[in-house]
C-alpha cells in the first residue's frame, strides 16, 4: 500500500474515531448524577478513546507530512507542521493535547483524570474536528497527489 492509500484509508478511520468520541461524550451528559459508577466508567471510555484518537491522528499527520517529503515521526513535530501549514490554529491547545495524552498513563488520582476528562470534552475534542475538517479541505478533498 502506497502512502496516499494509507492517507484516504487511515483519515475515515480518525473520523470514525472522533464521532464514537463524540457519541460516549453525548450518552455521558445523559446519566443522572447520582450514578457514580455510570460515571466513572464513562468518563474512562472518554479518555481511552481520546488515546485512541490522538495516536491515529498524530500517525495520519505523520503519513500526510512523509507522502510530501517530510519525515516527522513523533506527535509534536507533526502538530508543529500542521500549525505550520495552517491546519491547527493554536499550537498551545496542541500542547496541552499531547501533555494530557502523555499524562492519561500516569494519572494515579481521581481528580487529575477528571480534570483530563473536562479538558476532552469542552476544548480537545472541538480542536480535532477542526483540525479533520482542514485535512479533509486541503489533502483529501484536493488530493494532492496527482
Amino acid at each position: 500500500m502506497d502512502e496516499r492509500e494509507s492517507i484516504v484509508l487511515s483519515y475515515p478511520h480518525a473520523f470514525r474515531l472522533l464521532l464514537h468520541l463524540k457519541n460516549v461524550i453525548a450518552a455521558s451528559k445523559q446519566v443522572s448524577a447520582e450514578d457514580e459508577l455510570l460515571k466513572e466508567v464513562y468518563r474512562d471510555s472518554i479518555v481511552k478513546k481520546y488515546e485512541i484518537l490522538e495516536d491515529q491522528l498524530w500517525k495520519l499527520l505523520s503519513r500526510i507530512f512523509k507522502a510530501s517529503g517530510l519525515e516527522l515521526n513523533n506527535p509534536r513535530a507533526c502538530y508543529r507542521q500542521a500549525f505550520k501549514e495552517g491546519w491547527i490554529q493554536n499550537i498551545d491547545v496542541w500542547n496541552d493535547i499531547l501533555h494530557s495524552r502523555n499524562a492519561t498513563a500516569h494519572v494515579y488520582n481521581e481528580e487529575d483524570y477528571e480534570q483530563i476528562k473536562d479538558r476532552i470534552v469542552s476544548q480537545y475534542v472541538h480542536e480535532i474536528e477542526a483540525l479533520l475538517e482542514n485535512i479533509q479541505k486541503e489533502v483529501i478533498d484536493r488530493d494532492l497527489w496527482n
